[in-house]
């Protein structure tokens, strides 16, 4: 599990925890659906983000149809986001996924 990177500030004591923060967080959401051509689906970040992280989202698998659609986040904050998941190419129709990957990465703003 991360544990997302303390700013550091004069008079801070060095601490394992702090040494081993990370700031960043990353995930794989397997993505199932029916007949649609979007979907969406909440994800919660294991550890919150003191504030809302910079992200994005990629379809892990390249398999049929799954080139025709894209992966993105939206709706971020602190403590998570939904993943959407869209249809490019209009002039296609409605397809099912059973559990493809799509990757996720969060990581603190500069």
């Amino acid at each position: 599990m991360a544990v997302p990177a303390t700013l550091w500030q004069p008079g801070m004591r060095i601490t394992a925890g702090r040494l081993n923060a990370k700031d960043y967080q990353a995930g794989i959401v397997n993505v199932s659906f029916t007949n649609l051509t979007s979907y969406t689906q909440p994800v919660t970040f294991p550890v919150p983000f003191p504030v809302a992280p910079i992200m994005n989202a990629e379809i892990a698998a390249g398999a049929g149809s799954t080139g025709r659609f894209e992966a993105r986040p939206i709706n971020v904050s602190a403590t998570g986001f939904t993943l959407f998941i869209l249809l490019t190419d209009t002039a296609e129709g409605p397809d099912t996924w059973a559990n493809i990957p799509v990757h996720w990465v969060a990581r603190m703003p500069a």
